[in-house]
C-alpha cells in the first residue's frame, strides 16, 4: 500500500502522523510525507517552520519505527547516482532502510490542489491528514481538508485531532466494495481494538437486495477476523442528522463509488461538507 502523509506545522498534524505510524507498522505500506507552501514555486529554506515540521515528522516517524524488524529501519549508507531535473546526475551520499524508504517531498502553490496532484502523480492508495476537531476541519484558515476529501481520487483519512476511537460506524449503500478498502477498516478495527457497526442505507425504507446481501457478507468478514460486528438501517434522508448527532468516539467510514446513493441524493461537494459537521475522524474509501 502506498500511504501520503500531507502535513502542516500544527499539533494537528502531529497527531495525524500517529496514524500514519501505526497503520504503516502494520502494512508496511510505502510511505510519502509532503508539505506545501502557498505562493510561487521556490526551493524549500532549511528555517522555514513547515520545513522544520517536515523533517520532524520524518525523523518521529522513524523514531516510533525502530522496533526490531521494523521495514523502515535505516541501517545502510552508500553513495548513489541520482537523476537531477536539467538531465544531469549527482552521486549523493544516502541511507536507505532494508525493505521500505521514507520519501520527504516539497511543494508549492495552491495547497489542496498540490496535495490532490501528488497523490495522483505517485499513485496513492490512501492520503492521511489532520485538521482542527469539531465542526471548524480547517488548516489554519483554509478549508484545505474538505476540498482534499472532495477531490482526490484515492481513499482519504481525515484525523480530527487527538480524539479515542471505540466505534467505526461504516457505511454501505452500494454492492461494489473492494477488497482494499475491506482490509483498511479491518486495519483501523485492528490497530484502535474498536468494533465495526455496519450501517445500511435505504430510501423510503427500501434497500437492494444485492447491497443488503453484501451487508451481511461483509459482516461475516469481518466476524471471521474476530472483530466485533453490528448491523443498523438508515434512512438516506435522515443520514446527515445521523452523522451530527450519533457519532462521539467513532470513525465515520464512507465507501464512495459510481453508484452510490450519498452521491446521486446530495448535491455537488457533499463530502466536505458531511467531513465538516462530523465531530470525529473520517475515512472516505474510493
Amino acid at each position: 500500500m502506498k500511504i501520503l502523509f500531507a502535513g502542516d506545522e500544527h499539533p494537528y498534524s502531529a497527531f495525524a502522523l500517529t496514524e500514519v505510524t501505526r497503520l504503516a507498522m502494520n502494512t508496511w505500506s510505502d510511505v510519502t510525507m509532503l508539505a506545501v507552501a502557498a505562493g510561487e514555486t521556490a526551493a524549500p529554506r532549511p528555517n522555514l517552520p513547515l520545513i522544520q515540521a517536515l523533517r520532524g515528522y520524518r525523523d518521529l516517524f522513524l523514531k516510533s519505527s525502530e522496533a526490531e524488524g521494523s521495514p523502515y529501519a535505516q541501517k545502510q549508507w552508500r553513495h548513489e547516482w541520482l537523476p537531477l531535473k536539467n538531465g544531469s546526475w549527482e552521486e549523493l551520499l544516502v541511507c536507505r532502510g532494508d525493505k521500505r524508504d521514507v520519501r520527504v517531498l516539497f511543494r508549492t502553490g495552491n495547497v489542496a490542489q498540490e496535495i490532490v496532484a501528488e497523490a495522483r502523480d505517485e499513485d496513492t492508495d490512501l492520503l492521511v491528514l489532520g485538521c482542527t476537531k469539531g465542526q471548524e476541519c480547517r488548516w489554519q484558515e483554509a478549508a484545505v481538508p474538505q476540498r482534499v476529501v472532495n477531490d482526490a481520487d484515492c481513499s482519504v483519512l481525515l484525523v480530527k485531532e487527538e480524539q479515542p476511537l471505540n466505534r467505526i460506524l461504516a457505511c454501505l449503500d452500494q454492492s461494489y466494495i473492494s477488497q482494499e478498502s475491506l482490509e483498511m477498516i479491518n486495519q483501523m478495527a485492528t490497530i484502535h481494538q474498536a468494533e465495526v457497526e455496519l450501517v445500511g442505507l435505504s430510501q423510503s425504507g427500501d434497500m437492494k437486495k444485492d447491497v443488503y446481501r453484501r451487508l451481511i457478507e461483509i459482516g461475516d468478514y469481518y466476524e471471521d477476523r474476530q472483530i466485533k460486528v453490528s448491523t443498523q438501517l438508515t434512512d438516506i434522508k435522515d443520514f446527515e442528522g445521523f452523522v451530527a448527532d450519533e457519532l462521539k468516539q467513532d470513525l465515520l467510514a464512507l465507501w464512495m463509488g459510481r453508484k452510490s446513493l450519498l452521491d446521486r441524493f446530495y448535491p455537488r461537494d457533499w463530502v466536505g461538507r458531511f467531513v465538516s459537521k462530523c465531530q470525529t475522524s473520517v475515512l472516505v474509501m474510493r
